[in-house]
């Protein structure tokens, strides 16, 4: 009969070291990452025939990259972490996202950022399953923006997982001021001009719907927006006034749509408000505010931009 020999104190740790260390062995994730927008439409290639009723349907295609981002929109994006692994989980993961514009970096908080909730974000993903958040912020400058992903976990220590992606942020519309003149000490005009320059920066761009435009005056003073064609139509008549109503059809011909190169202007009546810009007056070099146009592209993508 055969006697078993007691395992000494090293070699029990060197096991004990070899089973912790399994446990504490970890798959590594991966990232997925893609931008949430609308479809685009497609153009045919020459010699394609297509019939009238696939003009939305085999044409409408999915972008295939980030594609153009115009400032005042709202930058969204998917993000998944995948554990393709079939036998280990991911353990202890966490992931911090932040946008890099030309003049800063933010922040954008995620479900999974342990950070947020005192560690209580901090995961294990099951082998074959993956987890997901979704992050947006407004563009609110022109330039290069890098979004930065970066994915921890644990396995036998803290590793890391960075990303990167590039992409560039553009003006679809340019507003100037035309002329400013006044019209008595405390009152004077503002002439906006709204131009699509889309092409002039080598940017495929479509039409821009200009969904509304206002004038956000400074402190002390007002403004209003001044059309003709509608203080022609007022009238007094209930009755006449529904009966002005516009058709669908009517008020989309009645919104103003750019093309590439189009421009279409704006007059504002900018006035003193208070008692003490009153007094005061507007003069020469005064800030009198900022134009506010909110516009929408091709797909309904909806965008608010400033002077």
């Amino acid at each position: 009969m055969t006697s078993v020999q007691p395992i000494s104190g090293a070699a029990s740790a060197a096991v004990n070291s070899l089973l912790d260390e399994a446990v504490a062995q970890s798959a590594v994730p991966t990232l997925k990452v893609m931008r949430l927008q609308a479809g685009i439409l497609g153009t045919p290639a020459a010699g394609a025939l297509f019939s009238s009723n696939q003009l939305l349907s085999s044409n409408l295609l999915l972008p295939d990259s980030f594609g153009v981002i115009h400032v005042g929109e709202t930058f969204s994006a998917y993000l998944g972490v995948l554990n393709s692994s079939s036998e280990l989980p991911v353990r202890g993961l966490s992931m911090v996202a932040q946008l890099q514009t030309p003049s800063r970096r933010i922040l954008l908080p995620t479900a999974l950022d342990a950070r947020n909730n005192n560690n209580s974000s901090l995961r294990e993903v099951a082998p074959g399953e993956g987890v997901d958040a979704l992050i947006s912020r407004r563009l609110e400058e022109v330039g290069q923006h890098i979004l930065r992903v970066e994915v921890s976990y644990d396995s036998g220590g803290a590793k890391t997982l960075r990303k990167f992606y590039r992409f560039n942020v553009t003006n679809p519309l340019q507003i100037t001021s035309q002329s400013v003149t006044r019209s008595g000490d405390a009152t004077c005009l503002v002439s906006i001009n709204v131009e699509n320059i889309m092409e002039k920066q080598g940017v495929t761009g479509g039409a821009v719907a200009i969904s509304s435009i206002g004038f956000d005056a400074a402190d002390g003073l007002s403004a209003m927006e001044i059309n003709v064609e509608d203080e022609s139509d007022e009238s007094n008549d209930p009755e006449q006034n529904i009966k002005q109503r516009q058709s669908a059809v009517e008020l989309y011909d009645s919104t103003v749509i750019l093309h590439p190169g189009d421009s279409y202007q704006y007059l504002f009546s900018v006035s003193a408000e208070s008692e003490a810009a009153a007094l005061r007056g507007i003069a020469c070099g005064d800030e009198l505010g900022k134009a506010v146009v909110v516009f929408q592209k091709t797909m309904g993508e909806l965008g608010k931009i400033y002077s």
